[in-house]
């Protein structure tokens, strides 16, 4: 009880001595010899300047401790200038007034990268010049660091516009708009075709047999439909201009063959698991592509299930119904099919030939 009883006093005596110091000059206290009257060292991400306006009692020097922050004194200002900050997140410092021994610290923030640009493709689906226009928000300039020379690329402060003169090629053409804000760095695919005049027509519809022979079958092609005209086949397909791709769904009827109905049906690389009886439930998609060395070509990608497809079968049936019953068997297997035109194809075909001594195969 003593102890507490004697803590207690003393921790009286603290308070006593705190509540009448108030009324006892500090012989420590120091009135400071500069007085800031007015600073402007709030930045945007962009490189700016502000000042700092202070009033002093003998000459002062100012500086910062940040690489990017310069300083400069001129009668009572500081002057302040500061980087263009590229990076996402904002970062700050102080600009330190000193006369003598006496110094001031004086806060400074500088905002960081805000960027926004909701595209990452441009696809203009007619041969024709065209100009399209997207809303972008930026505080630092949008710099084109590499565009095709088809492609025009301007900005305004809310918004991009991409620019295409007429496309007088003869196929699909594209490439990338590379572009950075500040330390950001992007691209921008850039597609111009028109299908009429640029995919539709004469290919050459190729794949593997089960010995590994490449078969390369007569094909033209449509919006709705991939034909075989040596076999007499018609495959229904879909074209979708956004992704610049032709896809035929599996379980499809393509034509006869003696008295049997030919359909679709997909299965993996190895032909152990296929889409059997599904009918029109899963596609089969090949996107359009164009290189110099190749020309336009498409090759078939897809997957059912967790099985990815490997091999487009022509099956045969008894009967329009797809079922155990009237299953006969494959009229054809295509592995790793794939679309590649006539017109622009010379080199890929002459390679198929010369790797794979390649026979167009007429039935």
């Amino acid at each position: 009880m003593k102890k507490i009883i004697n803590l207690f006093i003393v921790l009286l005596g603290i308070l006593v001595f705190a509540a009448c110091s108030d009324n006892i000059d500090n012989p420590y206290a120091k009135e400071s010899t500069i007085s800031i009257v007015k600073s402007n060292l709030v930045f945007p991400a962009r490189a700016a300047n502000g000042v700092v306006e202070f009033h002093s009692q003998g000459t002062v020097s100012a500086s910062s401790n940040a690489t990017w922050c310069k300083t400069s004194v001129v009668g009572d200002t500081v002057k302040v200038a500061v980087e263009q900050n590229n990076n996402n997140d904002g970062r700050s410092t102080v600009v330190t007034l000193h006369n003598g021994t006496d110094s001031v610290n004086v806060p400074l923030i500088q905002a960081g990268l805000v960027f926004q640009l909701e595209v990452s493709s441009v696809i203009n689906s007619s041969d024709l010049a065209t100009s399209f226009t997207y809303a972008m928000s930026s505080n630092l300039d949008f710099n084109v660091l590499s565009a095709p020379d088809w492609v025009t690329v301007s900005n305004t402060e809310d918004s991009l516009k991409v620019s295409m003169t007429a496309n007088t090629t003869g196929h699909l053409r594209s490439d990338y708009v590379k572009y950075s804000v500040g330390s950001y760095k992007d691209s921008i695919n850039v597609v111009q075709y028109d299908f009429d005049n640029d995919l539709a027509g004469d290919y050459y519809f190729v794949g593997h047999n089960d010995a590994g022979k490449l078969l390369a079958y007569n094909a033209k092609v449509s919006k709705d439909s991939i034909s075989l005209p040596d076999l007499d086949f018609n495959i229904p397909a879909t074209f979708d201009a956004s992704k610049i791709a032709i896809s035929i769904k599996c379980g499809q009827n393509i034509g006869e063959f003696n008295g049997y109905y030919i359909y679709t049906i997909f299965a993996d690389q190895d032909v152990n698991y296929w889409t059997k009886y599904n009918v029109g439930g899963y596609t089969y998609t090949a996107g359009f592509n164009y290189d110099s060395k190749d020309g336009t070509s498409a090759i078939f990608s897809g997957t059912f299930g967790t099985h990815e497809i490997g091999a487009l079968l022509f099956s045969a049936f008894s009967a329009k119904e797809l079922n155990d019953n009237s299953y006969i068997q494959e009229l054809l297997v295509l592995h790793s099919p794939f679309l590649v035109k006539k017109s622009e194809s010379p080199a890929k075909i002459a390679s198929l030939e010369k790797q794979n001594d390649l026979k167009f195969v007429l039935r």
